[in-house]
């Protein structure tokens, strides 16, 4: 190489090589052994070394990730086959009050709470307020189909009322009930302020929501079994 050709080779002109030939260092092993490169804990490495080294924490990254996934595959599993065996029950109600009871015995097994909130109902704990859903949709909803994470004091009240034992520092998950219109919401509560957050799957929970918004408006609210109970007893 000449001299002028050796006054010309900058830095910046041996990393724009680089860039524009990656594969420069292919057979070219002894060089890549050769190399040194500055690293914050370890010193001068070779570039070798910081390659190995960087496949290592790599390797473990992806090892954290496939731990991570089995794990949720295993709860998945678990939750798909409670959800399906619930569904299985409020399937084979032939009122609401008896698929609402289901659904909260079910969620009391699961160590929540189960909450409906329904528009045009004849029991006023069930009852839902319009105007006061509409507030709530229009700050945490926003087109989503699910809201989940904390909530505050005013919109638990404004949800489910104010006569209730609903956890202050727990999580909430919130979804719209709807067919054709809305119909109300359901609600799950856990003491766990961590147990539904943001970026949850809600597969599972939009489905069963589905579900019950077609009963909502297949089913009556009580059946003659459940009429007749509640008059021999009163």
């Amino acid at each position: 190489m000449s001299q002028v050709e050796l006054e010309g080779l900058t830095a910046e002109v041996v990393a724009d090589y680089l860039r524009d030939h990656p594969e420069f260092f292919i057979g070219r092993s002894g060089l890549i052994d050769r190399l040194v490169l500055p690293h914050n804990e370890s010193g001068t490495v070779s570039l070798a070394h910081l390659q190995m080294q960087r496949q290592r924490q790599r390797i473990e990254e992806l090892e954290e990730e496939i731990t991570a996934l089995m794990s949720l595959a295993k709860s998945n599993d678990r939750t798909f086959h409670e959800f399906m065996a619930l569904e299985e029950q409020i399937l084979k109600c032939d009122s609401m009050v008896s698929v609402i009871e289901v659904v909260e015995e079910t969620a009391k097994s699961m160590g929540l709470v189960a909450y409906f909130r329904l528009l045009d109902v004849p029991s006023t704990h069930y009852s839902l307020n319009k105007t006061e859903y509409q507030g709530f949709a229009t700050s945490h909803l926003n087109g989503k189909s699910a809201y989940l994470g904390r909530l505050r004091k005013a919109d638990r009240i404004r949800l489910l009322g104010d006569g209730i034992q609903a956890p202050e520092m727990g999580s909430y998950v919130i979804l719209p009930l709807k067919n054709k219109s809305l119909q109300g919401i359901l609600a799950f509560s856990s003491s766990d302020g961590g147990h539904f957050q943001p970026n949850m799957d809600t597969l599972f929970l939009r489905h069963l929501a589905l579900v019950l918004s077609h009963l909502i408006y297949t089913l009556p609210w009580k059946n003659e079994a459940y009429e007749a109970t509640n008059h021999s007893s009163s």
